[in-house]
Order: C-alpha cells, then sequence, then structure tokens
C-alpha cells in the first residue's frame, strides 16, 4: 500500500530527528558505544575534550601555586615579626647589659672612692687598736708618720682592723714607710690596702699564678693587682716581670710610670685604649720600653671599650747577649736565635774573649766560660695569651709595615696623606709578609728533607703539635731517684783511687785537627746541653781559636795531663719506660754529658773501632731466636771490659785513655728542674756517651766464640756456620733444630752469669721458622726456670719477621705506620703550607714515604698494593677527588712513581753493594745461597722484576759480572712499565675512558695555581668526578643530568645538549685542558647545579 505524502513527509521528519538527537548525544559522550556498532571517538572531538580538561588542570595548577605564594608571604612576614622581635629583644639585652655594666662600674668607683683613705692592719694586739687615737699613736710609733684616723672597725673576728684616714696623703706616707716593719723583730704587722670585691678577685687570681709559676721553680712576688716574676738569667742577674690589671690606664700618675720602670717586662691588662687613644698614649709611655698593644673593643657605640692588652720589653733586653724575642702563637718567649746576625754577634763576641795558660781544669774551665758567655740563653715566658701574633713566620718588620699602612690610612682619612702613599705602604707591608712566609716554607721544606728515620718523623710531629711526652712522677723524692740510679750504677761513697800510668810523649799519636773537626760536621743542632749548658751550635759557629784551643785541650788529655773534673759529670734524666708511674724502677735514665766531652768521646770511639775491626774484635752473626739484655748499658762490668780490650790486643794507651774515662763518673739526677746530689758511679757505661755501644758490642763481643767452642746449634751458610748476632743490647741467636737450641741456651747461661748480665725473659721471644703444611708442633722453652714464649712474628731492629720468612706481616706494618702518619701531617700541611701542591707531595715524601720505605732491600722486588693504596689515598686528599677514582688516573694526573719503582731501587742498589763488599763473609755467603733458590721466596719474586723490565736474571749477572751496573738502566725500566701499564687501563677503564684525550706528558699546569678551590674543580672534570656517566655501577636512572634530567651526564652533553646551559662550541679536549682555560665554564656548571638541585 502506498503511502501518502505526509505520512512521507512525517516519516522523513522523525528520522531527520533521530539522527539529529544520536548526534547530539555524540557530542555530548563521545565515546559512548553505539546501539548497532562498535565506533571509534572522532579524533577532532577527542582534541578539543584532552584541551579542555589540560586547561582545567591548569587553572587548577595555577590556584595552587597562587595558594603557595600566598603562604610563603604569609610565612615571611611571620619570620620578619620573628625577627623584629628577636633584634629587639636582642637590643633590649645589650641595652640592660650596658646599664649594668656601668652600674657595677658606677658601684665599682664608688666603693673605690669610699676606700681611698682606707688601709688594713693585721697582727696588731688588741691594747694598740682599741680605739683611733691608740692606732694613731701605734703608726707614729712603728712608722714615724703622724695620721689622723677618722673612723676603724675590726673585721675578720678582730683579727684584721680596717681604719680610714683623714686624707689621701696620709695613706701614701703610711703605704711608703710600712717597709719599716719588716726590720722590727718579734710580731709581725701587715698593712695593706682596702681592696673592693674586684679587686680582691683578682687578688685570688694572681695568687695562684703565683702558686704554679712557684711550683716551676720561678722566684714570685705578689702585690695588690699585680704579680712580680723573677728568673735567673745568669748567675747573679734576673729578669723582673709585672703583669697588672689595671681597669683603665688614661689618668695614671706620674709614680705608677716610676714604678713600672724597676721592670724588665710589663703586661698590662683591661686598658680600655683603643686605636685612637693608643696614637695619643704611645707618646707618653716611658721611652726605655718597646711598646705594643692590643686594643680594647666596643661593642656598641655608647660606653667605653673593653679589654685590651699593653706589653712592654725593655729595650736593652731585647738586644742583649744576641738573644732576642721570639712571638709565637700568641705567646711570647725568649730564646737562642742562631740567625746569621746573631752568630755574627756570637763570633764577635767570642773574638774579644781572652785566654791563658794554666793546667787542664783551668783552661777547660776558662774555655767553658768563654763560650757561655758569649751564648748565654735567656729566657722569658709570658703565660697569658696575647692574641697579637698568629704566625710562627710574623716578626718585628712584619709588624713595623703592618703599623705604618695603618698609620697611612689613618692619615689618608685625615687627609694627611694620598691614596697612592697608603697603597704603597700596603704593598710593601704584603710583600714582606710574603717574603717571610716563603722563607719559613723554605726552612720547613729543608727541616722536613733532612728526616730520615720514623723516629725523627714522629719527634717532628709530636713537635708541631705541641704534644709533650711522659710526665715523670712528682711523688718519687729526689732523695728515691738518687738512691735508685746510684744502686743500678754501682754508686760507692768511698772507692781507692788507681795509680794511673805514665806515657811518652813520643810514643802516642796526637789528636789531629782533621779528626776534630770531622767531628764538629756530625754534631746535630737542637739537642739538650750537659751540666755547662753549651749547646752544640756553640762549637758548629765557634770561630777557629774556639776550635784551636779544644784541640789543645783535648790533646792535653790525649797525652796524660789529667782529665778535667767537668767532664767527669753527667745529668740523668729519668725517661718513663712502662708500669706504675710512681715507681723508680719503672723509668730509664737518660744522661746529658758536656759537648766538649761528646766530641772528645766521639774521636775515641772513631779510633776504638778502627782498632777493632782490624784485629776481628767484632764478629759477623745471623739472626733466629732473639733475647734482650735487661739495663743492659747500666750492668757492664767495667774491670770486664777492659780485659776484653786488651786481650784483642787494642793498643795499650786507647784502652787507658777509655780507662781513664770512667775511672771516676759522677751523676746527678734532674726532675723537673730539681736537681739532686751528686753520686759516683762504677758500673756500666753511660746512656748518652758516642763510646756506650761500641763499648758494649766489644763486651759482648766474645759470644761468638763461646758459641764456636761448644759447636752447639747454629746454621751453616754456605762455608760459613752461624751462632749469633748482636745490635747493642739485642742479641739474636739461631740453631738448625731445637735441641742445638736448648743447648745453646745452656751455654748462654753460663755466658751471662760469668759477665754479671741479666736476660729480660718477658722481653725474649722464641720463633720457629716452619714452610707450611702439617700439624704445629708444640714445644716448650725456658730460660733457667722462666718460661720463653713462642711467637707467630717478631720484629727485630724495625722489620717484621713471621714464621714462614715472608714480607707480608712486615708490609702489613708499614701500611698501618704510614696510615697513622698522614692523618697525623695532614693538618701540619694545611697550617704550614696551606694549599701548595709542591710541598704537600714532598710533606708526604719526607714524613710518609721514607718509614714506608724501611726495608724495601728486601721486600721491594714484588708491587705491594697495600703502600700504593695509601700513596694514592693521600693524592686524592691532595687533588680533592672522590675516593672512587681510579688510582692510576690519580697517579698519571700528578705524574706520581708508583712505591715499586723506589722499592725496587732499593733492592737492586743493596744487591749490589753486597757484590761490591768484601769485608762481611757472612752477606757474601747469604747471597751465594739465595742464588740457589731459583724459582723460590724471594729470589722468585726477583726473577718476577727482572722479567717485568725485559731482562733475565742470568743476563743481569753476566752484565754485572762485566762491570756494567744495572740499577739506573732497569729503575728507568721499569718506570717506562708503570706508564704503559697505567694508560693501558685507562684505556679499557669504564671509568672515565675519554681521560686517555687530555693526557700530559709533564705535571699539569694548573696543578701550579695558587687558589685550591679552582684546583680542585678542575682535578675533579679532569678525572672524572663531575660525570655521573662514569658511575657505572650505578643504576641509568641515578646517571642522568643534574641539571635537566634528560640524558646521561657527560662532559659533551653538558657543552651541547643541556638545555640549563649555554650551548659551546668547545671540545672535551678544549675545556679540560691543562692550563684550566675551562674553569669559568666548570663554575658555571657548579653553580647552575647549585640552583637547580642544591648541589656544587
Amino acid at each position: 500500500m502506498k503511502k501518502s505524502d505526509s505520512e512521507s513527509e512525517r516519516d522523513e521528519d522523525h528520522k531527520r530527528k533521530r539522527e539529529e538527537g544520536r548526534e547530539s548525544e555524540e557530542r555530548i559522550n563521545p565515546f559512548r558505544k553505539s546501539k548497532k556498532v562498535e565506533r571509534s571517538p572522532v579524533k577532532k572531538a577527542m582534541d578539543e575534550e584532552m584541551k579542555k580538561m589540560l586547561e582545567k588542570i591548569m587553572e587548577d595548577v595555577g590556584e595552587i601555586k597562587e595558594e603557595n605564594r600566598k603562604m610563603s608571604r604569609e610565612l615571611e612576614q611571620l619570620k620578619s615579626m620573628m625577627r623584629e622581635k628577636e633584634e629587639k629583644w636582642e637590643r633590649e639585652k645589650m641595652e640592660l647589659k650596658e646599664k649594668m655594666t656601668k652600674l657595677e662600674e658606677k658601684m665599682e668607683e664608688q666603693e673605690k672612692r669610699m676606700r681611698k683613705k682606707n688601709i688594713v692592719v693585721t697582727g696588731l694586739d688588741e691594747e694598740e687598736c682599741e680605739n683611733e687615737k691608740k692606732l694613731e699613736k701605734w703608726m707614729k710609733a712603728e712608722l714615724e708618720v703622724e695620721v689622723r684616723v677618722k673612723e676603724m672597725y675590726k673585721i675578720n673576728g678582730g683579727k684584721m682592723i680596717v681604719a680610714e684616714l683623714e686624707s689621701w696623703g696620709e695613706k701614701r706616707k703610711v703605704m711608703e714607710n710600712k717597709r719599716k716593719l719588716r726590720k722590727k723583730k718579734g710580731k709581725r704587722v701587715y698593712i695593706e690596702d682596702d681592696m673592693t670585691k674586684k679587686e680582691r678577685d683578682t687578688q685570688k687570681k694572681l695568687r695562684t699564678l703565683a702558686k704554679e709559676e712557684r711550683e716551676k721553680g720561678l722566684r714570685v712576688k705578689g702585690r695588690k693587682g699585680k704579680t712580680n716574676m723573677e728568673r735567673n738569667k745568669g748567675e747573679n742577674e734576673q729578669i723582673r716581670i709585672v703583669f697588672w690589671n689595671v681597669a683603665g690606664i688614661k689618668n695614671k700618675e706620674n709614680e705608677f710610670w716610676k714604678y713600672l720602670g724597676e721592670f724588665d717586662v710589663v703586661g698590662l691588662v683591661e686598658t680600655w685604649v683603643e686605636e685612637k687613644g693608643w696614637e695619643r698614649l704611645e707618646k707618653r709611655m716611658p721611652r726605655e720600653f718597646e711598646w705594643k698593644c692590643q686594643y680594647a673593643e666596643r661593642e656598641s657605640k655608647k660606653g667605653r671599650a673593653k679589654g685590651g692588652i699593653i706589653m712592654g720589653v725593655k729595650k736593652g733586653l731585647e738586644e742583649e747577649n744576641g738573644s732576642g724575642v721570639k712571638e709565637e702563637r700568641g705567646f711570647m718567649e725568649r730564646t737562642n736565635i742562631w740567625t746569621e746576625e746573631g752568630k755574627e754577634k756570637y763570633r764577635a763576641r767570642l773574638r774579644e774573649a781572652k785566654y791563658e795558660e794554666g793546667e787542664i781544669n783551668e783552661k777547660v774551665r776558662e774555655l767553658s766560660e768563654n763560650v757561655k758567655n758569649a751564648t748565654e740563653k735567656k729566657e722569658i715566658e709570658i703565660r697569658e695569651k696575647m692574641g697579637l701574633w698568629k704566625n710562627e713566620w710574623w716578626d718585628k718588620e712584619c709588624r713595623e709595615g703592618k703599623q705604618a699602612a695603618r698609620k697611612k690610612l689613618r692619615n689618608w682619612k685625615k687627609e694627611k696623606a694620598t691614596k697612592e702613599e697608603y697603597k704603597r705602604a700596603r704593598k710593601r707591608y704584603k710583600l714582606v709578609c710574603k717574603e717571610k712566609k716563603e722563607k719559613k716554607r723554605m726552612e720547613e721544606e729543608m727541616k722536613m728533607k733532612g728526616i730520615k728515620t720514623e723516629e725523627e718523623v714522629w719527634r717532628y710531629i709530636n713537635r708541631e703539635r705541641k704534644k709533650k711526652g711522659e710526665i715523670v712522677s712528682d711523688r718519687i723524692t729526689m732523695e728515691e731517684w738518687r738512691k735508685y740510679f746510684s744502686e743500678l750504677l754501682g754508686g760507692e761513697e768511698n772507692r781507692q783511687e788507681k795509680e794511673k800510668r805514665q806515657y811518652r810523649v813520643g810514643e802516642i799519636e796526637e789528636i789531629t785537627r782533621e779528626e776534630l773537626e770531622q767531628q764538629l760536621r756530625k754534631l746535630k743542632r737542637k739537642k739538650a746541653p750537659g751540666r755547662d749548658g753549651i749547646q752544640n751550635e756553640s762549637w758548629i759557629y765557634g770561630t777557629e781559636r774556639e776550635v784551636d784551643r779544644l784541640l789543645e785541650i783535648m790533646n792535653g788529655v790525649w797525652k796524660g795531663e789529667g782529665f778535667p773534673q767537668e767532664w767527669k759529670e753527667g745529668i740523668i734524666c729519668p725517661i718513663y719506660k712502662k708500669g706504675e708511674k710512681d715507681t723508680a724502677s719503672n723509668y730509664r735514665g737518660i744522661t746529658l754529658l758536656n759537648t766538649a766531652y761528646k766530641v772528645y768521646a766521639m774521636i775515641v770511639e772513631e779510633r776504638l773501632m778502627k782498632e777493632m775491626n782490624e784485629r776481628g774484635a767484632l764478629p759477623d752473626g745471623q739472626a733466629g731466636f732473639r733475647k734482650d739484655l735487661k739495663a743492659a748499658f747500666d750492668n757492664v762490668e767495667r774491670d770486664l771490659l777492659w780485659e776484653y780490650l786488651r786481650k784483642k790486643g787494642i793498643n795499650e794507651h786507647l784502652v787507658t785513655k777509655i780507662e781513664e774515662i770512667y775511672e771516676e763518673t759522677i751523676s746527678r739526677v734532674r726532675v723537673d728542674g730539681r736537681v739532686s746530689e751528686c753520686f759516683k758511679t762504677y758500673k756500666g757505661v753511660r746512656q748518652g756517651c758516642p763510646l756506650s755501644p761500641s763499648l758494649f758490642a766489644a763486651f759482648i763481643g766474645d759470644i761468638e766464640e763461646m758459641f764456636r767452642k761448644g759447636q752447639a746449634g747454629g746454621v751453616v751458610v754456605g762455608k760459613e756456620k752461624v751462632w749469633s748476632l748482636a745490635y747493642a743490647d739485642d742479641l739474636v741467636v739461631l740453631a738448625k733444630e731445637e735441641k742445638g737450641m736448648k743447648e745453646m741456651l745452656g751455654n748462654m747461661e753460663k755466658y751471662m752469669r760469668r759477665k754479671k748480665l741479666t736476660v729480660n725473659v718477658e722481653k725474649s721471644k722464641m720463633m720457629v721458622f716452619r714452610k707450611g703444611g702439617g700439624r704445629r708442633k708444640i714445644n716448650e722453652w725456658r730460660w733457667e726456670k722462666d718460661k720463653i714464649e713462642e711467637v707467630k712474628e717478631f720484629k727485630y731492629l724495625g722489620y717484621v719477621m713471621n714464621e714462614r720468612n715472608t714480607a707480608a706481616a712486615h708490609v702489613r706494618e708499614l701500611v698501618k705506620k704510614a696510615n697513622k702518619i698522614i692523618g697525623a701531617v695532614w693538618g701540619i700541611g694545611e697550617r704550614k703550607f696551606g694549599h701548595d701542591f709542591r710541598r704537600r707531595i714532598m710533606m708526604f715524601d719526607s714524613l710518609v714515604k721514607s718509614v714506608m720505605m724501611y726495608g724495601a732491600e728486601i721486600w721491594g722486588w714484588r708491587e705491594q698494593e697495600g703502600l700504593e693504596g695509601v700513596q694514592g689515598k693521600y693524592l686524592k686528599w691532595v687533588l680533592g677527588v672522590d675516593r672512587e677514582t681510579p688510582g692510576y688516573i690519580v697517579m698519571e694526573e700528578t705524574k706520581r712513581d708508583g712505591i715499586r719503582i723506589e722499592a725496587g731501587k732499593r733492592a737492586i742498589r743493596f744487591e749490589e753493594r753486597l757484590i761490591e763488599r768484601g769485608e762481611c763473609r757472612i752477606l757474601q755467603e747469604c747471597l751465594k745461597e739465595k742464588r740457589k733458590e731459583i724459582g723460590k721466596g724471594v729470589w722468585k719474586e726477583r726473577e718476577a722484576y727482572f722479567e717485568r723490565n725485559g731482562y733475565a736474571g742470568a743476563e743481569i749477572e753476566r752484565m754485572r759480572e762485566g762491570g756494567r751496573a744495572m740499577t739506573y738502566e732497569l729503575v728507568q725500566r721499569d718506570r717506562d712499565v708503570q706508564v704503559q701499564e697505567r694508560r693501558t687501563r685507562i684505556r679499557e677503564s669504564r671509568y672515565n675512558g675519554k681521560y686517555e684525550k687530555i693526557i700530559t706528558e709533564e705535571l699539569p699546569k694548573y696543578l701550579g695555581r695558587e687558589s685550591r678551590k679552582e684546583r680542585v674543580i678542575i682535578a675533579r672534570f679532569r678525572c672524572g668526578n663531575e660525570e655521573r656517566e662514569n658511575k657505572y655501577w650505578n643504576e641509568d636512572r641515578i646517571r642522568v643530568c643534574r641539571m635537566c634530567g634528560e640524558k646521561k651526564e657527560t662532559i659533551e652533553h653538558m657543552l651541547n645538549e643541556c638545555v640549563e646551559l649555554r650551548e659551546r662550541e668547545e671540545s672535551r679536549e678544549e675545556m679540560l685542558n691543562e692550563d684550566g682555560r675551562g674553569i669559568e665554564w666548570m663554575k658555571k656548571v657548579e653553580w647552575r647545579r647549585g640552583t637547580i638541585c642544591g648541589e656544587g
């Protein structure tokens, strides 16, 4: 049936509406599923919807930011309010403090005015001070002064009287005449000033100071507000010192300055003098003093300044006797100064000395007096910290330069000088300071380069750290010290004198001038003098006249004119060992001897050693079992010693001269400035005498002969058999098997009893060398009834041996020592050399490497990683790079040789010296035995060393036989191999592999920069610390750029890609050039990192 037109139109209209409804619904919800089919949303609609969502999010973000800014402003306002309140509180606090100070000052001034006319009298009877009239009568009778007492009252239970006089003039007369009371016999009466509470507190502090100084042996006199200290300058001279809390100095009367003139050194504290006030005050100060002022400081514009110190030293005192005032670290102390000027003054005084003929004791006394008068040492120690001098190089010239510059500055401000004049003065001052600092650093450098042993290293470190040695117990009396050392050294009250032998002069070889000068050159500086107080420097810097006179005296002694009495006496200084400090036996004594005698003893020792070597009195030896002799030097029986020397055929005159030295030895004990009564000793050789080690070696020199007769124990080395090795009082004996060792111990017991020596069993150790493998056999070793401990390791002459006979234990000990030393020297280097790269490296070589290389002659064939690590750690500290920086990069950057280079050099040179030396049979035989151990132990390491450097061991031997020295060539080859190994590792490294492109052949120029901060920045960039990409062990997300966070952090990324930095045309090589031309860019990178993520 056909639809009508109206129906068709209606259907069309309905379909159209249905379509429009569907389209509108799709626009509202484009992701709605169609009823008919699944269809994808329209892209345009999606984009529009996404845009609306982003806009909505941005609006929300904007609101959040606005809210944050609002909160930040409120927080800043709150902080500002808090700061204002804190500043207000601080101002109120300061005002209140200032008011309290003013009030205290007013009260103090008021109390002073009230007490100005008062005196305090102590020690009077009740009848004499019953009333004012009787007190006036007493003062007239005793002091010869007429005064009127206005009022008086008793305090302290009536023991003291406070009297107010009519006027200040009367009080002054009483105080001037009170000294007459000292002449009165019977009861003691004292008159003092009536002090305020503040003055009494000051007096209490000064009494405490005086007590401390008296305990140190200083003469101290205390008075009101001041302390007078007197220290001996010579036999009859004194230096007088006064400290005075003056509480203001501007209005002092002439009598005050007149009184100060009686002293040599004046210290005035609480002067309240500012810089401007000092300019006016300095003109009024007594002219006989050199004055220095530390200005008082002002906390606010109102009120007076606080503090202030003025120091004065008499001019004559400062120049007298070639000594000077050394100002160091806030202290002023008087010392001997052996400067060039000081040496010239000393020599000039010696030229004026006069000598007369006389017997030997008179000549020695005359020479000693002349030398002492020329080098007389005076000391002043002012223990109040002055705060005036901070650096060791700071001296008078620096102070004067600073004062001149500051004076020009003040004049420029007052238009009395030009700006250019001020600049020139300041430039001169800075130049002087720079020269002084450099001179001091050069002196320190030379001092460090002279250090060779571990003992010297620690002595230097402890001196720089102001570390004092062990303190001697003050509970041990001087009589106990005297008794202990007298018994130990065989002291006797009376002893029969031996008949002296006479020799004809023609039979005696005189001491030559060459011998004397040779020993004088060996004298060390800064050593403690003997009883006469003459230092080694006095002989080192003396004139030809004094050397001639000393030679004349020594030849007089040598020819038999008598032994000088002064040379017989020594000062024993106890040194704490271990155990209870209050027991004298836990100390060992070091004897300080006169330096002239020590020079004579050095000449005698030289002649003795020559004789002993010619006659074979000192045997060769080998190490194994170690014994320690208890108080060995102190227990030597002198008669047995002389007998042995004669038995060995030593020149009779030489033996007699040594006997003469020990014929009568006199000793005193000195502890903390106290000296005991003298006592004579007839046993032992003197600790501290140059002869003692050689004499002791001679005393036990026949021990090898004793072992040879018994034939028990010992080891065969080539064609020689070795039983023992002796070094001073350390004795080592060796046997091949247990039975032989026990038999040797039995023989030694008899020998020690015959020599009257005692073995220290506690310090004696037994070690059995083992090849390894198998069960350890337990042995029991005894000395008489005591058990000797068996150990796996022991140290002999500083070298640690182990039962496997390897160097592992010794190297481990060296690493431990070196780490301890670098921790100690780092701060010293910071203070002395600052950021001077070259000198910081020199410190390592002088103070650390010198210790690390001990025993390198034995272990030096092999590279020791532990020791290489110590050097690497120190270099990383100096460069300022991270600890994970590879050592081969650090070593290449600093162009340092590894420890193995120097160690190998020492091992080669030692071997070549063994081959060249023919006088020691044992060493020659040992070397032959080692050559048989090819492929084993140390010899295997030796072969590996030669192969590493391109040679075979046999080839080296042939070259040496042909007379060719191989040390230099092998060291150079080892250095080249080391460089090749480093660069190969750099090339293959995952850490900063591109470092190869910036390697230099010489030390990079940037390390010569004065600024350490710039040096560290450049080193960190060059060594790869500033590229996170190098830290391959971290996750990828950690290795991205710290600024943009997009790509991995490398130099190339930061130069060309990082959006946070401006793109640059330079390459890595140009930016990391050795001259540091990229420093500004590096600083910018650090700054940008700091602003973005708080790093840099």
